[in-house]
């Protein structure tokens, strides 16, 4: 409060403490965890099937029960380790509005289905139409595990309606498995056919067979990497034979195949086959969902040419070209081997650039975080100790300090990372005998953009972001020996972006928690009347928790990459000669010396550890900076600028700021 043109100290100071309050309550909220995302039924027995996971039975179909995961549409469901007894049919989503039979008017879409590890039997579609409303956008994915349930048959859509519509259409079929079906379509309607309407299938296993077969636009083939020469893709066996007109056809190689230039594989067989397509289409990343795990390892890009009799479609490797030095989008048009297997052996993973290159993202977060503990050491105390003792004894001051920085970490590649940090908190100093406590709770931001580069042209970009709490404190007797101390919580963000080869191109985030603190001990000595002579030894500690990613592999199915803890310790020595010029201003400069003890950055991709980017090393350190209180002003302002040499150089420029109410 004002009062009479003065401030009124015991309402300023409840002011402060109030907002210092509300800037550490609402930087805590980011340290919590966000909620895992789970899809919406999950079947893994027929314990489960019935407890009312499913909307009731919808009699009238061909006499059979249909079972359905939610409403109309955007519904998630995976089936893994079920097992279904007798012949029975689902659908992941259906415009059937109250489970009777009753139809609705609503369309049929987006809607996941997932099987894995089951026994299945009957009819399984991604959406369930009463009418001539649209089926659309549905992908049904048959994986790893899965097999037709002992004397049934199983028969796979992506949609399927019960008039006679022509909407059912850009569905998306996955068969990554090998497996024995009645029928695999892209849609079927009242009439038993539906067009090819933009469904698309994805057979990625060798020895897929089916009697009833058609209703696909794009039949994509990414041949296994077991697959050898004359082998079969997909068989279909019915006497009627396959028309193929108007189809697309893509074909791919996983990572792992021995082909050589000149094999040929068959891609579809049938009694007959007519209207073949003369050309690969190239293999669009709209047309791949859910396919197999993509693997960034593969260095060989496969192109192929088709070929067809009257009895088969057939795939020839045209060419085979070496990408393990190249990066990049070349824009070519053939089709390329953009997705892998998971049977890769550790030692391809553990010398893997590509895979080193999603773990570079942990060295620029940890470069962030130690930037905001270098931020709060430097900076920070130096504001902290002049807001509080400027204050009246006993109470909390205000004080800032912030910087940006453009270093470069060398982790067997390296990174280059620009960010700025910002502590802002309230010191307090209290005097007791010969000895002063300084206290100060903090909040703490930090942020960064980071560019890696691999040995072998591998480049990736993205950003970390921090957020957190904590407190610091120092203890200095008569004689300038002082001790001290800080510990912060927080949660750490960061993304990636980067073509792991001409062809692939990969992206993800990352959360986790983290926590920091350091610990300190130094003495402040006067050389003359002008000069003070600080030297110290400080150590560093940090941890980010681990996380495991969804990497996005354009082109492919999703990956995924498991961080483990990053721990970082530093140990740092150095000395800070400060000059006072005159009662308001001070020219300093320090040199420090620093050895990063522990700091490498570990992972596990397909269950195999990776290469492991590393931080340790040593690094000088010098700085120069300008400490100035305008006029007769409460504002005293701190400029610095820190160079660094060695395992980690760069430049960091810093601002500290103080003000008194």
């Amino acid at each position: 409060m004002v009062q009479n043109g003065q401030v009124n100290k015991k309402s300023s100071k409840w002011l402060r403490l109030a907002v210092g309050a509300a800037l550490l309550a609402g930087v805590s909220g980011a340290v919590i965890p966000d909620a895992a995302d789970a899809a919406d039924v999950t079947v893994s027995s027929d314990d489960t099937y019935y407890a009312g996971l499913w909307k009731k039975d919808a009699q009238g179909v061909e006499g059979k029960d249909w079972k359905f995961a939610g409403d109309n549409s955007n519904n998630t469901v995976a089936f893994d380790g079920f097992q279904m007894s007798y012949d029975h049919y689902c659908a992941a989503g259906s415009n059937m509005s109250d489970g009777e039979g009753t139809p609705g008017d609503e369309a049929v879409t987006g809607n996941t289905l997932t099987i894995t590890n089951s026994k299945m039997w009957g009819k399984v579609a991604g959406g369930y139409s009463t009418g001539n409303q649209e089926v659309s956008g549905n992908v049904v994915t048959i994986g790893a595990g899965t097999t037709v349930a002992d004397g049934g048959s199983l028969q796979i859509f992506g949609g399927i309606s019960k008039s006679d519509s022509q909407n059912i259409k850009d569905n998306t079929v996955n068969i990554l498995t090998a497996i024995k079906l009645n029928a695999l379509k892209g849609g079927e309607n009242s009439n038993y056919s539906a067009g090819n309407n933009g469904n698309t299938l994805n057979v990625a296993a060798k020895g897929v067979e089916t009697e009833w077969f058609g209703g696909f636009e794009t039949i994509n083939f990414f041949l296994p990497s077991d697959i050898q020469v004359n082998e079969t893709m997909l068989k279909v066996t019915n006497d009627y034979g396959t028309d193929l007109s108007g189809v697309k056809v893509g074909v791919a190689a996983q990572s792992g195949v021995s082909l050589k230039q000149g094999d040929t594989v068959n891609l579809l067989e049938s009694q007959k086959l007519s209207n073949a397509p003369a050309e690969t289409t190239k293999i669009a990343d709209k047309d791949v969902k859910m396919i197999a795990a993509g693997n960034v390892l593969s260095d060989k890009e496969y192109t192929f040419t088709l070929g067809a009799t009257d009895t088969a479609l057939t795939a020839t490797v045209k060419s085979i070209t070496d990408t393990a030095g190249g990066a990049g989008n070349t824009g070519d048009s053939e089709v390329k081997n953009v997705i892998g297997s998971d049977e890769n052996k550790a030692s391809v993973i553990k010398t893997s650039q590509r895979v080193k290159s999603l773990v570079e993202t942990q060295a620029a977060a940890t470069a962030v975080l130690n930037m905001s503990s270098d931020m709060l050491t430097g900076a920070g105390f130096t504001q902290a100790k002049a807001a509080a003792a400027a204050a009246q004894a006993g109470e909390f001051a205000p004080f800032a300090a912030m910087g940006g920085s453009n270093l470069r970490v060398k982790s067997g590649s390296h990174v280059d990372t620009k960010g700025y940090n910002l502590n802002v908190g309230f010191a307090r100093e209290v005097k007791k005998g010969n000895k002063t406590y300084l206290l100060a709770p903090v909040v703490e931001y930090g942020r960064g953009n980071y560019d890696s580069y691999q040995n072998n042209g591998i480049k990736a970009d993205g950003k970390s972001r921090l957020w957190g709490v904590g407190v610091m404190g120092r203890q200095t007797n008569s004689r300038g020996l002082y001790y001290e101390g800080s510990l912060r919580v927080g949660r750490v963000s960061s993304d990636y972006n980067g073509w792991l080869s001409s062809v692939t191109h990969a992206s993800y985030d990352s959360d986790s928690n983290y926590w920091a603190g350091h610990i300190g001990v130094g003495t402040v000595a006067k050389i003359n009347g002008k000069d003070t002579l600080d030297t110290y030894a400080k150590y560093f500690y940090s941890q980010q928790d681990g996380d495991k990613v969804r990497v996005k592999i354009d082109g492919a199915a999703d990956d995924q990459i498991e961080f483990d803890n990053v721990e970082s310790q530093r140990l740092r020595l150095g000395a800070r000669l400060t000059h006072q010029v005159n009662e308001n201003s001070s020219l300093y400069g320090g040199v420090a010396y620093q050895a990063e003890t522990k700091g490498e950055d570990r992972a596990t991709y397909h269950g195999n550890e990776t290469a492991a980017p590393s931080v340790k090393g040593s690094s000088v350190m010098m700085e120069l900076g300008w400490q100035v209180k305008p006029g007769n002003g409460p504002v005293s302002v701190d400029l610095g600028v820190t160079g660094w040499a060695g395992k980690q150089r760069g430049v960091i420029g810093n601002l500290g700021l103080k003000w008194n109410f």
